[in-house]
């Protein structure tokens, strides 16, 4: 009783009320409505303990936690001798230090002492040091990392002549390739490992000369189907990574495009769309033999054609003309197509004043011939490199942004020194490059199983490797649809090696279908069975002019027809696809076609492949034998081919300086020889074996 007589009226008593009061729960704090006071405080204390030690009573017999009898009111002896704590002897400690819930002022008084001063300082000069490591290590890696490529730079381009790739109708084919067949192999190509296709004339066209004669270039040859399938073919390919590339045609149109009908009409604008004359002019000859002058009919007056008389080469000093050609561009560019390829780009102007040109006196030829005169007026005229570049720096431009460059390739089947103009200049871009046929002269060029020498390559090789002007990229081919295949004009035995050779000479290389699995040339009977209108301009000649071998449908499998089409195709098959087609070799790691994949996978890998350093070796004649490097990789490889049909042990290493005498064998053409260690002193290679070899 004592202690409570000395609580009650405490300050102890006052400081109990004020926390009871604020711990209250809005039912506690309510006043009767008549106006009565709440409760006692001592009855609710009272009750809170009753409640609270009942529930501990079963475990201590009647006692709380504590050891506080609540029906006695007396603790247990043990705790008895010491003061009785209750939560009301706890007092408030402020700490002495900062703290959670301190005001504003107190932050500020705090924050502002040396130790914390110090602290900020130290954490700002360590996350300052940080970003500039960082930035450092960044600018460290970009700066010795090898340099990103462009897509046609790094990658191979693989070129399709659509007429003879698939029949992708089979139910209502035709025996004519189309763009569902393309579409159908785009998964083959992608797994080739190349990069990007290239496809020959896809335009509405009469096919006098199968494309290149056109009628509308913003229209696609119904053969091959519709503008939607080709959007499809277009999507397909960018899905699997592959670039979409298409032959232009600048030069000439059809005798059945709009546009020659408005220039023989005289319609404004279009008068001179096409070049006129009210007789021959001149001595001009076409590139398909006679005269490039053929009378119109309706108009009574001649114009001029490069090609066929089918063919009329557009004025391209037209304004309306070139508005025309840009338009073309600006179509396929929207279209998704990633570059193109302009054909005939060496005929696109000529002399305005028609002069004739210079006769060759002593050409074996007969005088009607093409090869019988200099090409002064007619060939690389003024005005080509001026238009190149300004659609290299306009409409080619304008549609690369990041990630979608819009590659420029020109075909101009002329000499390497004026090839080598077509890249124009710094100031003046033209091409990234121009097609090289150096190549086309491997073996016999009518495909009747010619041979050639490593001397021979080495000589075609250099001739354009130092034609070009500094800085520029090379490209290389074995053939296309003009001319014969590189199977047919070597030896079959050959077909791989020649591909290794394609594949790892510096540049871009072009495959042309059915190369990758050693396809030879099909053949034309008799001069009834001639397709070309090259050939048929030509009887007495036919034989060597028609390019209808090289054009042969390609081989799937050993089933009818190849696996083109089930309807006979619209060229023979060539007589050994039952041998050599693509489903035979997908299995075979040392065929034409698994030799081919593995080295396009090898030079992927390896920057050495991917620069413009060659070094061109002393080596036997029929050997060929190079070393690529690069700055960009440490490792250095020998291309070494034996372009000769017997046996023979190379001495790599005594007849030239700096050669390794071992190496290890990345990639080669025949089994039993890859990851093998050779000595370069005395390397044995197989007729028409090719090897990749790492040097020590």
């Amino acid at each position: 009783m004592a202690d409570n007589a000395a609580f009650e009226g405490s300050d102890e008593e006052e400081d109990y009320v004020t926390m009871s009061k604020r711990e209250e729960s809005p039912a506690g704090s309510q006043t009767a409505e008549n106006g009565d006071e709440p409760e006692g405080l001592d009855s609710q204390y009272a009750s809170m303990n009753a409640s609270s030690s009942d529930k501990s009573k079963t475990n201590t017999g009647g006692m709380d936690n504590s050891g506080f009898d609540a029906e006695s009111g007396s603790r247990a002896q043990s705790e008895i001798d010491g003061p009785i704590k209750t939560s009301l002897d706890v007092k408030e400690v402020v700490p002495d230090g900062p703290h959670a819930g301190m005001g504003k002022e107190a932050v500020m008084q705090y924050s502002n002492t040396p130790f914390w001063r110090s602290l900020r300082w130290t954490l700002l000069i360590l996350l300052v040091a940080g970003w500039l490591a960082l930035l450092g290590a960044s600018i460290g890696i970009i700066a010795t990392s090898p340099r990103c490529l462009p897509w046609w730079q790094s990658s191979v381009i693989y070129q399709i002549y659509p007429r003879s790739f698939l029949d992708g109708n089979q139910s209502t084919g035709e025996g004519i390739g189309d763009f569902a067949g393309i579409t159908e192999k785009l998964e083959y190509i992608s797994g080739l490992g190349v990069g990007a296709i290239l496809l020959n004339s896809i335009y509405k066209s009469p096919d006098k000369d199968f494309g290149y004669d056109v009628s509308n270039l913003t229209d696609v040859n119904e053969n091959f189907g519709t503008l939607e399938d080709f959007e499809k073919l277009v999507e397909k390919a960018h899905v699997l990574g592959l670039k979409v590339i298409l032959d232009f045609v600048p030069n000439q149109a059809s005798i059945a495009n709009e546009l020659f009908e408005w220039s023989r009409d005289q319609q404004e604008g279009w008068e001179d769309a096409f070049t006129w004359s009210d007789d021959v002019p001149n001595n001009w000859l076409s590139v398909y033999g006679n005269s490039s002058w053929s009378h119109d009919a309706e108009s009574s007056k001649y114009y001029l054609h490069q090609f066929s008389s089918y063919q009329p080469d557009m004025n391209l000093n037209n304004e309306k003309v070139l508005e025309y050609l840009e338009d073309a561009m600006d179509f396929w560019f929207s279209k998704g197509v990633d570059g193109l390829n302009i054909q005939g780009t060496q005929y696109l102007f000529e002399d305005p004043d028609l002069r004739d040109e210079p006769v060759i006196d002593d050409f074996p030829g007969g005088v009607d011939e093409y090869g019988s005169l200099k090409h002064d007026y007619t060939v690389s005229y003024s005005g080509v490199h001026e238009l190149l570049n300004d659609w290299r720096e306009g409409i080619f431009f304008r549609f690369s942004t990041a990630g979608t460059y819009r590659l420029m390739i020109t075909d101009a089947n002329t000499n390497n020194t004026d090839q080598g103009n077509y890249y124009g200049s710094g100031d003046n871009p033209e091409a990234d490059f121009p097609q090289n046929y150096n190549l086309f002269s491997i073996g016999n060029p009518n495909g009747d199983g010619g041979s050639t020498t490593g001397s021979e390559i080495d000589g075609l090789v250099e001739n354009w490797i130092n034609k070009i002007p500094n800085g520029k990229w090379p490209s290389f081919q074995l053939g296309n649809h003009e001319a014969r295949r590189i199977a047919s004009r070597l030896s079959f035995g050959h077909a791989k090696a020649a591909n290794m050779l394609l594949l790892t000479l510096p540049g871009t290389p072009i495959c042309y279908y059915g190369d990758e699995i050693g396809m030879s040339d099909t053949h034309i009977d008799t001069f009834d069975d001639v397709k070309d209108i090259k050939a048929k301009n030509d009887q007495d000649n036919w034989q060597t002019l028609t390019r209808d071998p090289e054009r042969g449908p390609m081989q799937w499998n050993d089933s009818a027809n190849a696996g083109f089409s089930r309807e006979d195709p619209w060229l023979p098959v060539a007589s050994n696809y039952k041998s050599v087609n693509v489903e035979l070799q997908s299995d075979s790691e040392f065929s034409t076609l698994g030799a081919f994949k593995r080295t396009v996978a090898f030079r992927s890998d390896n920057r050495a492949f991917l620069s413009k350093d060659i070094q061109i070796l002393e080596h036997e004649e029929q050997v060929a034998a190079y070393i690529r490097s690069s700055d960009d990789q440490d490792a250095k490889f020998l291309v070494i081919i034996n372009f000769g049909s017997e046996y023979l042990e190379s001495d790599i290493y005594n007849t030239n300086e700096g050669v390794s005498l071992q190496g290890t064998v990345r990639v080669a053409t025949h089994s039993g020889r890859e990851e093998n260690r050779v000595e370069l002193n005395k390397l044995g290679l197989a007729g028409g074996e090719g090897l990749i070899i790492q040097l020590d």
